[in-house]
């Protein structure tokens, strides 16, 4: 049995709305605060490995690994690193900026936000992540990425 924090009564089941509506109450009281945190996953293959998988490209919204063979108008992107995001409340005098764990990510790479529901959006550079991380609340994944210059080869018939 679980004893409630805002009524004091013990409650039988603690369902995660119940939990998301007290803590939306609580963060307008500011009696809490949203912080967002990243931790960085398992490192990509190594670059000598030219492997499909390390290059992806947002087609229509979504996140989609590209083929050797395949031919995109879309800007293609390489995979540098990969965030996973956790969502924690602090305290109202605790600081309540983004937080990365181990290294940052190098300036040169843009933040490809991936959502739960497979949706992508691709920010124009870490401090549009910085100033907003509000936009990090339905995000799976944060992928560091490095658009790629595309090199086409004609050949004669």
């Amino acid at each position: 049995m679980l004893r409630c924090l805002t009524c004091r009564l013990g409650c039988d089941v603690l369902s995660s709305e119940a939990v998301g509506w007290h803590a939306a109450r609580w963060m307008a009281e500011g009696k809490i605060k949203e912080t967002y945190t990243m931790k960085p996953k398992a490192r990509p293959p190594a670059p000598q490995e030219q492997s499909p998988s390390r290059f992806f490209i947002v087609d229509n919204g979504a996140v989609r690994d590209l083929e050797p063979q395949e031919f995109s108008r879309a800007p293609v992107y390489e995979t540098v690193g990969t965030y996973a995001v956790e969502r924690r409340f602090v305290k109202p005098k605790d600081k309540a900026d983004l937080v990365y764990e181990g290294k940052k990510p190098p300036k040169q790479t843009v933040p490809v936000l991936v959502a739960h529901d497979g949706t992508a959006t691709v920010l124009a550079s870490w401090s549009d992540l910085e100033s907003n991380p509000e936009s990090l609340m339905d995000v799976k994944e944060v992928r560091v990425a490095r658009a790629v210059k595309q090199v086409f080869v004609l050949k004669p018939l």
